[in-house]
């Protein structure tokens, strides 16, 4: 079975997820518990849910401009201390704490309707909520635009738009071959969905990747691997 979905789809989505974790300007300083719910950015993924007896809570990390979130699935009723109060995670960047109920992996207290678009949207929202409360250094999804089409054949670049390339394919060194078609797709084989899209980022040199998520039956957890397949001559830093 294979399903594809439409860019432009995944594009809306994933605005109406960053609308809702829009961060406040007036955060404090080093982490904090968010004032933002990500309860709220999972509301906008309608095929999925959280499961029964667990609740997304999240810190936040600010200095000056630039900023980082920490999203937790953990027990209704758990105890979420203060930062201060809680063990960090010191092989992680930032250190964030944890709290002592919190589960290892997000998307682990995530079900969803067993739909291919449930699977799909499970992908975009890990993507989002690692990028949860993310400030200008702090940003790494968000720079990536989902392609639907080669990002070469788009309209002529505007020179604020860090959504496609800034230069012709003939300028780029590709290191895999591109794919026969570019669309966001969900299969099924053997009981295993795997869901393949592929990104376009000017973060530090600019570059498409491809990303395969792969999801054991009965579970929106995944793996996932990441494989650059070309990069360009541009890019840029916050």
């Amino acid at each position: 079975m294979l399903k594809t979905f439409p860019a432009n789809r995944i594009a809306e989505l994933r605005s109406r997820a960053s609308r809702a974790a829009q961060t406040p300007e007036d955060c404090p300083e080093d982490w904090s518990i968010s004032t933002v719910d990500p309860m709220n950015v999972l509301a906008v993924f309608r095929s999925l849910r959280i499961k029964d007896g667990f609740v997304l809570r999240a810190y936040q990390f600010r200095d000056g401009g630039n900023g980082n979130g920490f999203v937790w699935a953990m027990p209704v009723g758990a105890a979420f201390p203060d930062p201060e109060e809680c063990p960090r995670l010191e092989d992680t960047f930032l250190g964030p704490p944890k709290p002592p109920a919190a589960l290892d992996n997000v998307m682990d207290a995530i079900d969803g309707d067993g739909t291919p678009w449930s699977y799909m949207c499970a992908s975009i929202l890990a993507r989002e909520l690692s990028d949860f409360g993310a400030m200008w250094h702090g940003c790494c999804w968000g720079t990536h635009t989902v392609l639907g089409a080669s990002p070469w054949n788009a309209k002529p670049k505007d020179d604020f738009d860090l959504s496609q390339p800034s230069s012709p394919l003939s300028e780029w060194h590709s290191t895999t071959r591109p794919p026969r078609a570019w669309s966001p797709r969900v299969s099924v084989d053997r009981g295993v969905t795997t869901v393949t899209f592929c990104t376009y980022s000017g973060l530090g040199q600019e570059a498409v990747y491809r990303h395969l998520d792969s999801y054991k039956p009965g579970s929106y957890r995944f793996e996932t691997e990441r494989a650059q397949m070309a990069t360009g001559p541009g890019g840029y830093q916050f």
